[in-house]
């Protein structure tokens, strides 16, 4: 009879990140079979919602959606439905259409066809019970603001069904864990202060989320500005310069998604992380700020 193994932790590059899988509780052999299929399950979710990948199924969709219906995979289904509900109880606060922000602050590669229009957002965006996908403007979809945590909690309840001991899935600040005892998890802020924040958390998800700026110059006026990598819907402008967001909840999805509401909306977002029963971690000019800390949430924090 096999025995369960010490932990086994491994790493690939996926989802534009580093990808951390750790396991034990599990013999060996079958531990490393199924973090081979983890890994295999990551990359189809990175092929089919790359925005970067002119193959993927998510550029297939930003080219054809706006002259007709596109049929979509179950994972692009599940992600861009969940982003559309979001969008909805946020009131826009969460946007998967403010991709041509980005490419024109040069976050991300211009498309080649169409160009979006300007004034199209979330509600140009249906998508029909049998996957079936339309815009009613031309518009570019980045769902890289809630598809990594997609990608993890698929991945963490495909290693979870074979019943680990220990498990955490973890993408480029985004992870979620199980056990019997709190983990302690230090947040990757770049706050300067004697002591780092770290949180302890149990079987839960984190996603966190910065807006450090950078300086671009514009080669037509010679016009400097700072731009972050994330954008208010409402103003279609950066967000808060040097924030820093991190969001706990039951699903990595959701603290994923979550981490852009928070990162524009602040203690506005209140309503929104009550109703996913997530609660943030908020820095602005050096200072913390928990918004819901009365959710019944298995951590601890230490700043």
């Amino acid at each position: 009879m096999l025995l369960p193994s010490h932990p086994i932790e491994r790493a690939r590059p996926l989802l534009g990140t580093i990808v951390r899988i750790r396991i034990q509780g599990l013999p060996s052999d079958l531990a490393n079979d199924a973090i081979d299929a983890a890994f295999g399950l990551l990359a189809d979710i990175h092929r089919l919602m790359s925005f970067h990948e002119p193959s993927s199924e998510l550029s297939h969709l930003n080219r054809k959606a706006s002259y007709g219906p596109v049929p979509v995979s179950s994972h692009t289904q599940a992600v861009l439905s969940h982003a559309l509900e979001l969008s909805r109880v946020s009131g826009g606060l969460f946007d998967p259409t403010i991709a041509l922000a980005l490419v024109e602050d040069g976050l991300l590669p211009a498309l080649p066809g169409v160009r979006p229009d300007p004034e199209a957002d979330w509600n140009d965006v249906t998508i029909s019970p049998d996957g079936v996908v339309s815009f009613a403007k031309p518009l570019w979809l980045d769902l890289g603001g809630i598809a990594k945590g997609y990608a993890v909690d698929c991945a963490f309840d495909y290693l979870a069904a074979r019943s680990p001991t220990h498990l955490c899935v973890e993408a480029g600040g985004d992870l979620r864990l199980m056990g019997p005892v709190p983990e302690l998890i230090y947040l990757s802020t770049s706050h300067r202060g004697s002591a780092i924040p770290a949180i302890h958390l149990e079987n839960a998800a984190l996603a966190s989320s910065g807006s450090q700026t950078s300086m671009v110059c514009s080669n037509s006026t010679n016009d400097s500005r700072l731009i972050c990598p994330h954008i208010d819907p409402r103003s279609g402008q950066s967000c808060k310069a040097d924030r820093f967001v991190s969001v706990v909840a039951p699903c990595c999805i959701d603290a994923d998604a979550l981490t852009k509401v928070v990162m524009a909306a602040g203690k506005s977002a209140t309503p929104v992380l009550e109703r996913h029963h997530a609660m943030a971690f908020m820095m602005d000019d050096n200072a913390w700020t928990s918004i819901c800390s009365n959710q019944p949430m298995p951590i601890s924090v230490d700043f």
